[in-house]
């Protein structure tokens, strides 16, 4: 994934966080995702403004602080975690929403 790619949230995604944790709902695609905390962390960053980029930098120093990893480790998770989001239709590069509005 390009680390210049902004990033924004699928709007018939619905979620909740409870207790750090994220529950992400695709209702039309009847898929219901539970996120750990430092994946709530990362969910949390994408908000069609930040880059790739910019949302690995900032969740990387909470992952740093809460897990032994070396930051190489956490970037590789955290890259991982984004592909899976948009593998599963959850997220999307913004210019992809910002053509469907015009269509």
């Amino acid at each position: 994934m390009d680390q210049g790619t902004v990033l924004t949230r699928n709007p018939n995604v619905a979620y909740r966080i409870y207790d750090g944790e994220a529950t992400v709902v695709m209702p039309d695609r009847a898929e219901v995702k539970v996120v750990n905390q430092i994946g709530s962390v990362v969910w949390d960053k994408i908000d069609g403004k930040r880059t790739v980029g910019q949302i690995v930098e900032s969740a990387l120093e909470q992952v740093l602080a809460d897990y032994d990893v070396t930051p190489e480790e956490a970037r590789r998770d955290i890259l991982a975690f984004l592909g899976d989001l948009r593998e599963h239709g959850m997220v999307d590069p913004a210019e992809v929403r910002e053509q469907e509005k015009v269509s």
